[in-house]
């Protein structure tokens, strides 16, 4: 079964939806991974987002904002700078973590990444990860479905 999933833009400004950015029919898993993210690339450029909708179960919307109005702070110009750098596509969606150096965002190859759309779903809703006894903090996440992936903005930490 496939949904209906629309990208629509928000104006806080005018408190009202400016436009449709993008649909996609996609499945239940798909679905719920892109309500999950922290922003989306849409057309090479990227959207914070704000809030989600569904409408009779299966008219569903994600409204998003320009990305430099919700800019998480701190990280926020090293995600944006990160994410558009990104180059390597899938053929299934597939996790890449982007590790905090103290400046910006390096690319981290993690063994035994979910390659599964639930399991990086289920990611999505950790705030830590440990891997070979390291933790990791989620910082921010972000979807690009044109490469197939998603991008999960993450620093070391001492628990």
């Amino acid at each position: 079964m496939y949904y209906s999933l629309t990208y629509r833009s928000w104006s806080d400004e005018n408190q009202a939806e400016t436009g449709v950015l993008e649909q996609a029919s996609v499945t239940r898993d798909e679905l719920f991974m892109r309500k999950l993210v922290d922003a989306t690339l849409v057309k090479n450029k990227l959207w914070a987002h704000l809030s989600n909708e569904c409408q009779d179960q299966r008219e569903h919307a994600v409204y998003v904002t320009a990305y430099d109005t919700q800019m998480p702070e701190g990280y926020g110009g090293a995600i944006a700078d990160a994410s558009l750098a990104m180059c390597k596509v899938s053929s299934m969606y597939s996790p890449e973590y982007m590790l905090w150096n103290g400046h910006s965002f390096e690319e981290l190859t993690l063994t035994e990444s979910s390659v599964y759309t639930m399991e990086i779903a289920e990611q999505l809703l950790d705030h830590y990860m440990v891997r070979s006894g390291k933790t990791y903090e989620f910082l921010y996440s972000v979807l690009d479905a044109d490469r197939r992936k998603v991008l999960f903005f993450m620093k070391e930490v001492d628990l």
